[in-house]
């Protein structure tokens, strides 16, 4: 099978570890219209060939033409209109993320695909309520990050954290807001650095939408974030200069905004501390839910991810001098509910989901 057969295709960055893991098991060559996308593929998956696709060049781009010439054409996200020309491909969407919410003009969206590989019980039980009345061909196949999930160790443990200058004997808490506009991270991560215990590692990862797409006032802000580390020690900044489970297989803690990557660290059962803002809060994410004309259960469902921890909303300034502490040590009050969202949300805890993947791709567009 050429290169050219399969081609995988995503602006945002937000994509790229799913369709990385497909692309270790079936070839192809991964195109962006995106430069900070594409350095990003290169720095975390360099073996993962990557081409330019360019609205002025047209086919002088290479980018261009293989997504012309391809059979399949692999993404993350609906884009509609963009893949409408490419009508000799087939096309197949692995979702980004974990897609809390799947309503029915969702699923329109993305009902021009020919094969939809879908995450979990949650996503296929959705799917499920609208059918027969939108008809899509759909496989369960997984959550396709958990591939790059490494074993958690000691010794994984004492060498990545050593490796990112943080102390392996501390307690390290990963914070992964959301992006900006709804996301904590102006109100939460100075004071997180500035009131977290000295005995805490401290890894702040913003959304990659602030982290490889800045602007001046997200770059603004790390300048002070980085002015802080630098008193404090034992922190650090990352702008996505490492895949999200390397951070995740090393945390005592996720602090977040009940989002995706709050989702995916339930994968290693991580003790969990969500931050609800006027921005965005449990009442927030209800009435997102209520709008997109979620069905009731699945909305009381998704609000019970708030259950699989400790929560605090935070409006001015925030302390995190006790509650840190405070939500590890009470972590062990909300296992059950852990295991029950994560099984809803993903099904079987394996990494396989590449090869499933790949297969029904094989299997249904391959042909």
């Amino acid at each position: 099978m050429s290169a050219g057969d399969v081609v995988y295709f995503s602006k945002m960055f937000q994509a790229v570890p799913h369709l990385a893991q497909v692309g270790a098991q079936l070839p192809g060559v991964f195109v962006s219209s995106r430069r900070s996308t594409l350095k990003a593929v290169n720095n975390l998956y360099p073996q993962f060939e990557t081409a330019r696709y360019s609205r002025y060049f047209g086919p002088l781009a290479k980018g261009n033409r293989l997504l012309k010439k391809a059979d399949v054409i692999v993404t993350g996200s609906p884009y509609g209109s963009f893949l409408a020309p490419y009508t000799a491909a087939k096309k197949c969407t692995v979702f980004h993320g974990t897609y809390m919410m799947l309503s029915r003009d969702a699923l329109l969206r993305n009902s021009h695909f020919d094969l939809l590989c879908v995450i979990g019980p949650r996503m296929q039980g959705m799917i499920e309520r609208f059918a027969p009345e939108i008809a899509l061909h759909t496989v369960e196949t997984g959550f396709l990050p958990f591939c790059e999930y490494p074993e958690r160790s000691d010794s994984l443990r004492s060498a990545v954290l050593a490796g990112l200058n943080l102390d392996p004997a501390n307690r390290t808490v990963v914070y992964t807001p959301s992006r900006r506009g709804i996301g904590s991270w102006e109100r939460v991560a100075e004071q997180l650095i500035r009131t977290a215990p000295a005995h805490f590692n401290l890894i702040l990862r913003p959304h990659p939408s602030q982290g490889l797409t800045s602007r001046s006032r997200d770059r603004a802000s790390f300048k002070r974030v980085q002015s802080l580390i630098s008193q404090r020690r034992n922190a650090m900044l990352d702008l996505t200069s490492q895949p999200l489970p390397v951070a995740l297989a090393v945390a005592d803690l996720v602090l977040s905004d009940a989002n995706s990557p709050a989702e995916e660290s339930l994968f290693y059962d991580l003790p969990q501390f969500f931050i609800e803002t006027p921005e965005f809060s449990r009442a927030t994410l209800a009435q997102l839910g209520k709008r997109e004309e979620m069905h009731p259960t699945d909305l009381d469902r998704l609000l019970g991810l708030y259950d699989c921890g400790t929560s605090e909303f935070v409006d001015n300034q925030c302390d995190f001098s006790d509650s840190l502490d405070k939500a590890i040590d009470e972590s062990a009050r909300y296992a059950e509910q852990r295991q029950v969202y994560f099984s809803w949300v993903f099904g079987a805890r394996d990494r396989d989901a590449n090869r499933r993947v790949a297969e029904a791709i094989k299997t249904h567009l391959l042909v």
